[in-house]
């Protein structure tokens, strides 16, 4: 099924605009579609949502992402930005120490297989504050640092389509509440890395997900569970990006923390 279909579908028979994905998914089953398209009927996070998962394959960890949007001291066009933190599996905290923040080029933020293009990095560990990748002030960027992903690990984002074997409902407790959720199974075909795919999906979450799985040739299986979610996320770098640039020219400086 392409996308375009799809979304006219998805526009024409929903219901209600919060979850196309969970009216829909039914009439999946047996068809194949893209990760990028079945993802892009999920909700899409905004300035000042947060969410912290625990995840990984083998050793899992604690990631908190938050999503937040700067205006410009100097007037021009704001930026978004993604900020995460990485912790013990199971923690209490993320360590404030791996505190990053990527800036985004564009308007909107993007799903958890999206991959984001990326205008600057800001990293703050300790008393040292690093910025590199700022294309938007004449810095180089490397490969690996073009792209922004959530799941941090490049084989999940994989672009052949995948085939629905099944769509349930069910109920998934995040902290403590509980949401009504439709988990779907889709396999990709043969030959690559990424063999198998599970979604859990409720439009009660940021990003629209709160499990994910993957089944992955010669890996062990990749897992994802939101442990807690909110909104009035606050940025751990408080200066912004136009003003950190000439305080940064070298691309690092000493903070007085």
């Amino acid at each position: 099924m392409n996308r375009r279909s799809f979304l006219i579908a998805a526009t024409a028979t929903c219901g209600y605009v919060v979850s196309p994905f969970a009216t829909l998914a039914a009439s999946l089953v047996g068809r194949t579609i893209t990760q990028a398209d079945l993802f892009a009927t999920l909700p899409k996070p905004e300035p000042g949502d947060w969410s912290r998962v625990i995840m990984g394959s083998g050793v899992q960890y604690d990631k908190q992402m938050g999503f937040g949007r700067e205006s410009d001291p100097h007037g021009g066009p704001s930026l978004l930005y993604v900020e995460t933190q990485i912790g013990e599996a199971g923690g209490i905290a993320c360590n404030p120490n791996t505190l990053k923040k990527t800036y985004l080029r564009g308007e909107h933020f993007g799903s958890l297989i999206t991959e984001s293009s990326v205008l600057a990095i800001i990293a703050h560990s300790g008393n040292m504050l690093t910025r590199w990748a700022d294309v938007g002030d004449g810095q180089t960027q490397a490969a690996h640092d073009a792209k922004m992903r959530l799941l941090d690990v490049a084989y999940l984002y994989d672009e052949r389509p995948m085939r629905v074997r099944s769509v349930t409902a069910q109920t998934v407790r995040v902290g403590m509440a509980r949401h009504r959720a439709t988990r779907v199974v889709a396999e990709f075909p043969a030959g690559e890395r990424l063999q198998r795919v599970e979604i859990v999906h409720t439009p009660a979450v940021p990003l629209g997900v709160a499990a994910y799985s993957a089944t992955v040739r010669e890996l062990e299986p990749f897992g994802l569970a939101l442990r807690s979610y909110g909104r009035g996320f606050k940025t751990g770098i408080a200066t912004p990006l136009a003003l950190l640039r000439p305080m940064t020219q070298s691309g690092i400086m000493t903070t007085t923390e």
